[in-house]
């Protein structure tokens, strides 16, 4: 009876023993979709017409996860979103004069962290390429989608009458529409290097900018808009080659 006992106490040791290894694990992998984000921001023609008109929803969370990471491991993060933009351009011209109207929209994304400490961190890249000499400045955040649409027209117009002194006259100008409207699917990788050991907290945020502005003979007008559809967020331990943050290249490993 006692060696019975000693098993039956040996066996409970091991049950307990795996039990408490398993709730210690690290989180291998860590998933996360929407059908469907509420994220949009769109502007109008301008109140003052020759103005630009932003319109910018700020950094919104969309997507949210969490992972442990045990020592010495970095967190791959691949976040995949539907993009939408619409741009609406519209010019209207008379006596040769030029009118314009301008429209941008974009979506920015970044990946935001909060570590075990409480800390909290961007996951890389933070910051990427941005278009010059449009509406919106650049900033911080990776682009996953942008459109500057800028429509120019110069017309003698309608409903022209002729003078005595042979001098041509147009009542009504002519007016000409430009509407584009995409959807489409774009992902990027970032990666957050030397993540401290527990659990963290990945966030998706990202942010949808309009702008639209009028020149010339201001007659004409413009609307933008930007948003989201889906999106998914997968996140993953790895390991990385020593000493090497992502940026590092090889040829100086050698």
């Amino acid at each position: 009876m006692s060696k019975r006992v000693v098993i039956g106490f040996s066996l409970a040791a091991l049950v307990l023993m795996g039990a408490e290894s398993v709730f210690a694990q690290s989180s291998k992998a860590a998933w996360r979709f929407k059908e469907l984000i509420d994220l949009a921001s769109a502007a109008a023609n301008p109140a003052n017409p020759g103005s630009t008109t932003p319109n910018d929803t700020g950094w919104v969370t969309i997507l949210t996860t969490q992972i442990k990471t045990p020592n010495a491991k970095e967190l791959a993060i691949g976040v995949s979103l539907q993009c939408g933009l619409v741009t609406d351009t519209t010019v209207r011209s008379k006596g040769g004069e030029l009118d314009s109207a301008a429209a941008q929209s974009r979506i920015k994304v970044q990946v935001k962290i909060t570590q075990p400490d409480g800390s909290e961190v961007l996951a890389q890249p933070s910051n990427g390429r941005d278009l010059e000499e449009v509406l919106l400045d650049a900033d911080t955040g990776v682009t996953y989608c942008d459109r500057f649409q800028k429509l120019a027209a110069r017309f003698s117009g309608l409903n022209c009458t002729a003078g005595d002194d042979g001098a041509v006259t147009c009542a009504d100008p002519e007016e000409l529409q430009l509407i584009l409207k995409t959807m489409t699917v774009h992902h990027f990788n970032f990666l957050h290097a030397n993540a401290i050991p527990g659990v963290q907290k990945v966030e998706v945020q990202a942010r949808a900018q309009s702008a639209v502005a009028l020149d010339g003979t201001k007659l004409g007008a413009a609307g933008t808009a930007a948003f989201a559809g889906a999106g998914a967020l997968s996140v993953e331990t790895i390991r990385l080659i020593k000493d090497v943050n992502g940026t590092v290249d090889l040829e100086n490993l050698r």
